[in-house]
């Protein structure tokens, strides 16, 4: 049993543990708005041991600091850190981290990361980071992320990242990867990737899952898309093969070809980009650009083939198709004279051709049929 005595003590210990606590809090909450805070290093500053409850609207960061949030200026010799919200310029030699939200710039010699939302920039030397979404822009010397979505820019020498939606601008010197749907533009100088594009895809490779936008590169890989791969002929050689891949919107051809024969030998390979009409189940219009290179026989001259052509294409049975049509061509060569067993006059002689431009450059009307499948 506990005495009088012994109550009237322990009252008496938690009547002032009580208030010693509520002084302690309200000595806080003063303490967390102050219009100016600086700091040495982490732990000593203006603020002491408060410091990391401290808003500020001017924060000094001699070194380095830690604080609660800012909403002005903040600027580091080396580095800022804010356990909370960032509200306008955060400037540091070498890094800068926010807790939460960024509202406004975030300027770092090395890197910035955001572990909530960015409505900016984020300026990087080498690397920017943001937890969740980004409605402005990243650039950064390597490399950018978003948790989230974009709605805005990256912009990085190397490569950028968004886990969600992008609408907005990929800008990447090697890749951009987009895990969800890409309602802008992918720029890269090798890869773009994204699971849905709704926008524009250039890159020398471009990847997509599913598209009912364009791509234009080299190799473009829709993985419910178009895919087709064609065998053929022509005026001018007698065995064509291509592969198209893309969407019906915007299709590339990569193709390759050779005119057999003991004196008439000559191989190419090329690139196209084609559309496809469809005007009935069984019926589609295709027109399409092609440019190739022509090999006569000595690889010191330039001959070129450039063609516009527009096939009709007859579906006979699910993955197989004939198509045909006309084409128009205009040939650039350079060579002088032919070589032995090689093919020089293109077309063959008898054909009609006219001088476009310069004795070098001809055109003519011709001719190309074959078979698709896939």
């Amino acid at each position: 049993m506990m005495n009088g005595k012994t109550a009237v003590y322990l009252g008496a210990c938690l009547l002032w543990k009580t208030v010693t606590f509520a002084q302690s809090a309200d000595s806080i909450n003063k303490e967390r708005s102050v219009p100016v805070r600086i700091a040495f290093v982490p732990g000593l500053s203006t603020q002491g041991k408060n410091d990391k409850f401290t808003s500020s609207n001017f924060s000094l960061n001699i070194l380095g600091g830690v604080t609660g949030s800012v909403k002005g200026l903040e600027l580091g010799g080396l580095f800022n850190i804010d356990k909370m919200n960032m509200m306008g310029v955060q400037a540091a030699g070498y890094f800068n981290v926010t807790g939460s939200d960024v509202n406004g710039l975030q300027l770092a010699g090395w890197f910035n990361s955001a572990k909530g939302n960015l409505t900016g920039i984020q300026y990087g030397g080498l690397v920017n980071y943001v937890k969740q979404d980004t409605r402005g822009l990243q650039t950064a010397g390597i490399y950018n992320q978003t948790g989230g979505q974009l709605s805005g820019g990256q912009m990085a020498g190397i490569a950028n990242y968004t886990r969600h939606s992008l609408t907005g601008l990929q800008l990447a010197g090697i890749v951009n990867v987009n895990n969800s749907t890409t309602k802008g533009a992918q720029l890269a100088g090798l890869v773009n990737y994204t699971k849905n594009l709704k926008g524009f895809q250039l890159g020398l490779i471009n990847i997509a899952d599913t598209s009912s936008g364009f791509s234009l590169g080299l190799i473009n890989i829709v993985k419910k898309g178009y895919h087709k791969i064609t065998i053929s002929t022509n005026e001018v050689l007698n065995f064509n093969l291509a592969i198209k891949s893309g969407n019906r919107k915007l299709y590339n051809i990569l193709m390759a070809g050779i005119n057999a024969g003991n004196d008439e030998k000559s191989f190419s390979y090329g690139f196209g980009i084609g559309h496809e009409i469809k005007t009935t189940k069984w019926l589609t219009v295709n027109p399409e650009l092609t440019t190739q290179y022509l090999y006569l026989g000595n690889w010191n001259y330039l001959n070129q083939l450039s063609k516009l052509q527009v096939l009709g294409t007859v579906k006979l049975a699910k993955g197989i198709s004939l198509f045909g049509g006309p084409s128009f061509a205009v040939y650039y060569s350079d060579q002088p004279e032919a070589v032995k067993g090689y093919k020089f006059i293109v077309p063959d002689d008898g054909y009609d051709t006219f001088e476009l431009w310069h004795s070098n450059v001809t055109g003519w009307i011709g001719w190309t049929a074959g078979i698709s499948f896939l």
